[in-house]
C-alpha cells in the first residue's frame, strides 16, 4: 500500500506547486492587510475593540487559504485515485474527481470557519499581540505539547497510513451515487484533519504570519506523506515539538 503511494502520480506537479504557492500568497496578503486595518491589538492593557465584518471575512479568508494550501498535498494521490476509478466511465461519472475535491474544500472551509472563530475570541479577549500570535509563551507551549503527544498516538499513525495510500480504501468503498464523490471527498478530508489538526493549530498560537512556524508544519507535513518510515518522523517530530513546548511552558 506504501509503495503505491508512491508510485501513483496522476496529478500535475506543476499545478499542484502553482497552486500551493497562490494559496500562500493569498494567506500572507490576507496577513497584511488585516494588519493594516488595525485589526491587530496594541499593546495597552484594555482589550481591543472587536472585529468587525470586514476584518472577519478577511480572517477566514486567510485561514481557509493557508489551511487548503498546507493540506492540498494530502488530497493530491486520492484525487489522483479518483480519476483512475472514473477515467473509463461516463461523461457523469468523470466529474467525480472534481466533486471530490469539491468536498475536500469545503470539509477544509469548515475546519477554517471554526479556527476564525477561535481567533476572534483570542483577539478580542486581547490576548493577540502585534504579530497576531498569542502572547502569553504558556500556552504556545500547551498547543506544542498537545500536538507532540498526538502523533505517538494510534489515531494518528492509523490516519497517516489512510493519507499516504488512500486508493484501496477509495475503491473499496467507491459508491454509484451522484453525490458519492462529494461525501468521500469530505470524509477523506475529515482524516487529513485528523492526522493533522493539532499541528496545524499551531500557526493559531505562533501566528499566521510566522514564517518560520508555517514553513515547519508545511515541511512537517510533507515529510510525513512522502518518507519511506512516516511513522517513525512522526514520533521523531511529536519528540521534539513536546521538548519544545515543555520550554516554553518552564523556561
Amino acid at each position: 500500500m506504501t509503495a503505491f503511494a508512491f508510485e501513483d502520480r496522476s496529478a500535475p506537479p506543476v499545478a499542484m506547486a502553482l497552486a500551493w504557492l497562490a494559496l500562500l500568497s493569498c494567506a500572507c496578503l490576507a496577513w497584511l492587510a488585516l494588519q493594516g486595518m488595525g485589526a491587530a491589538p496594541a499593546p495597552a492593557p484594555l482589550p481591543p475593540a472587536p472585529l468587525n465584518a470586514a476584518q472577519l471575512l478577511l480572517v477566514f479568508a486567510m485561514w481557509t487559504a493557508l489551511y487548503v494550501a498546507l493540506m492540498l498535498p494530502a488530497a493530491a494521490d486520492a484525487v489522483a485515485g479518483v480519476r483512475r476509478i472514473t477515467q473509463r466511465r461516463s461523461l457523469g461519472a468523470r466529474l467525480a474527481p472534481w466533486l471530490f475535491a469539491l468536498g475536500c474544500l469545503l470539509a477544509w472551509t469548515g475546519f477554517s470557519a471554526i479556527v476564525t472563530l477561535l481567533f476572534r475570541t483570542l483577539h478580542d479577549t486581547g490576548m493577540l499581540d502585534a504579530t497576531l500570535a498569542i502572547r502569553y509563551p504558556a500556552a504556545t507551549g500547551l498547543v506544542l505539547v498537545a500536538a507532540g503527544t498526538w502523533q505517538w498516538t494510534s489515531s494518528k499513525h492509523a490516519c497517516l497510513q489512510y493519507c499516504r495510500a488512500p486508493f484501496p480504501a477509495l475503491l473499496s468503498g467507491w459508491g454509484k451515487g451522484r453525490l458519492d464523490a462529494l461525501w468521500q471527498g469530505a470524509e477523506h478530508a475529515r482524516t487529513v484533519l485528523g492526522c493533522y489538526w493539532l499541528v496545524v493549530l499551531l500557526p493559531l498560537a505562533g501566528g499566521p504570519g510566522n514564517p518560520g512556524m508555517v514553513a515547519a508544519v508545511g515541511l512537517l507535513l510533507l515529510v510525513e506523506l512522502r518518507l519511506r518510515d512516516a511513522t517513525l518522523a512522526a514520533c521523531l517530530a511529536g519528540l521534539g515539538m513536546v521538548a519544545w513546548g515543555t520550554r516554553l511552558l518552564f523556561p
